[in-house]
């Protein structure tokens, strides 16, 4: 054998010795090498240099056997949605509208409001809301009736007049169903505090009437959502309020406080809008 191919053959077996000291010293480290195993007959062959200088993998990968023609991309947690679906994190935030119908002979009243807050995982939400449910009344007197343009009108005299403003302050926890549903369910329960705003005033004598109102009650809810694309949601709900309102009220004359409360209760809808999850 010549010296040339000697020389070329030992060059062959401490490059490959040196390749499996290293493998050995840091497995975690050193990628596989499909031409670690060179078969020493005749002339030594060198690999092909794509696979002689693979990439290491990534700190999340090693430790284990890696194909360079697959791309690793990690998954991520803690506080970021999962390609499985679900949030973590989120803060979902809903607008709505519909009606609220007080207890006894009040009028429907207009109910709009916003509820918004973080999401402690797929299935609980804490957050706060505020409410406001609107009624107006008047109390009329029909005076007669007139033609214009051949059209009967009617005539008639506002005695009174009356409106009241309902505004509950919230804080709630709400629970849903999963994200896969094509119907998600949900209902909720708050604790809130109540302010109500009243104003009156009688056409007959001239006498007008503002009083504000405050107390504690409680709310729960429950509807259903249609998820849309994206990250929103339409939703309907039932609700119930309960509590009443109070204020007290000096009498000049007699020096004595009393107390005015009025009843809060009532069963309503809402429609709405919701996103951020």
């Amino acid at each position: 054998m010549k010296p040339s191919r000697i020389a070329l053959a030992a060059f062959a077996v401490l490059h490959v010795a040196a390749r499996g000291v290293l493998a050995q010293d840091s497995p975690a480290s050193q990628p596989l090498d499909p031409f670690a195993a060179v078969r020493l007959e005749g002339p030594a062959v060198a690999a092909p240099a794509e696979f002689s200088a693979a990439p290491a993998a990534p700190a999340a990968y090693r430790g284990g056997p890696r194909l360079d023609a697959v791309r690793y991309r990690p998954r991520y947690r803690d506080g970021y949605r999962e390609r499985s679906g679900g949030y973590v994190h989120s803060s979902p935030a809903q607008i709505h509208a519909g009606f609220f119908d007080p207890e006894g002979n009040g009028a429907t009243s207009f109910a709009i409001g916003f509820r918004g807050g973080p999401a402690v995982d797929e299935h609980i939400q804490l957050g706060f809301g505020a409410d406001w449910y609107h009624k107006s009344e008047s109390r009329r007197e029909v005076q007669g009736t007139t033609f214009q343009g051949g059209q009967p009108v009617t005539v008639t005299r506002v005695l009174a007049r009356a409106s009241s403003n309902l505004f509950p302050f919230q804080a709630y926890l709400q629970v849903s169903g999963g994200d896969n549903l094509s119907v998600i369910p949900y209902f909720g329960v708050a604790g809130e505090y109540q302010v109500l705003l009243l104003s009156a005033t009688d056409y007959q004598t001239g006498a007008d009437f503002d009083a504000t109102f405050g107390g504690w009650g409680w709310q729960v809810w429950g509807g259903a959502a249609l998820p849309l694309s994206g990250r929103s949601r339409m939703f309907g709900e039932v609700f119930v309020n309960n509590g009443d309102v109070e204020r007290d009220v000096d009498d000049p004359a007699s020096g004595v406080t009393f107390r005015e409360s009025v009843n809060a209760d009532g069963v309503g809808m809402r429609f709405g809008l919701s996103w951020g999850f």
